[in-house]
């Protein structure tokens, strides 16, 4: 892999977006990066360059990381495609550093998610409570947390503040990042006058539908450490099954 490929991929991690590597096995034994759905360097043969990104986006909607694809070139010739999806750490961005925050944070560090909590109460997002040096703690008011955090196609946000107020600031903040899952905290009556409130500062009703409150999967969680459980097991199920997962349950 030369030197240049590398920095694409470390560029492009540092902002939360993937690179496909693509290793023509056949030919010329070319290697190639997919990314925006461009080839780079390009490929001249048409047919092989339609295969290559096709094969690359099927194996993007799988969630699947790495494929070998037997594909044929414009001159009907077999070639081999060996795929792997260079994929940046995932990140959890959890608002609100209170019991259940504090449960999602640990099990997301234990998971191996790239974890950052905020709260506006320099308490609770501490070492006391959060004392794995992987978790990155930020205090900061709500209003202005979102400006000091980055949020990507690589971000999953659990909004799980101390009050629905702050709840509905922080959602109102991210509703229009590119994060892969967003998710809120709160019984069904309490998501919707969030809801109801967002529509009238005019917020859309179709950016609202992708936020997954109630948030975590039903499994009858009743304590902070067991909807921890839930919300990092709808993460996971969000990421690896795209397509076919359970929401707001």
């Amino acid at each position: 892999m030369d030197s240049e490929l590398l920095g694409k991929i470390s560029e492009r991690a540092g902002r939360g977006e993937p690179v496909a590597v693509v290793r023509i096995l056949g030919g010329d034994n070319q290697v190639v990066s997919v990314y925006d759905e461009e080839l780079h360097p390009p490929i001249m043969d048409k047919e092989l360059a339609s295969q290559v990104l096709g094969s690359v986006r099927a194996l993007t909607e799988k969630a699947r990381i790495a494929d070998l694809v037997d594909v044929l070139d414009e001159k009907g010739s077999r070639v081999t495609l060996a795929i792997e999806i260079v994929r940046p750490e995932f990140e959890l961005l959890i608002f609100g550093g209170g019991h259940v925050g504090q449960a999602v944070a640990l099990i997301g560090a234990l998971t191996g998610y790239r974890v950052t909590v905020v709260d506006d109460r320099e308490e609770f997002a501490s070492r006391q409570r959060l004392p794995d040096p992987a978790i990155n703690l930020v205090v900061s008011d709500y209003a202005s947390a979102d400006e000091r955090v980055n949020i990507s196609t690589n971000t999953a946000v659990v909004i799980v503040t101390r009050g629905h107020q702050y709840d509905e600031l922080c959602l109102k903040n991210v509703i229009g990042s590119p994060a892969s899952y967003v998710g809120m905290i709160g019984s069904r009556k309490r998501v919707l006058s969030v809801f109801k409130k967002l529509v009238s500062e005019g917020v859309s009703e179709s950016a609202l539908k992708r936020v997954h409150a109630p948030i975590g999967l039903s499994i009858g969680a009743r304590s902070p450490q067991e909807i921890g459980v839930a919300i990092v097991a709808e993460i996971i199920n969000h990421v690896n099954n795209p397509g076919h997962e359970y929401k707001g349950e």
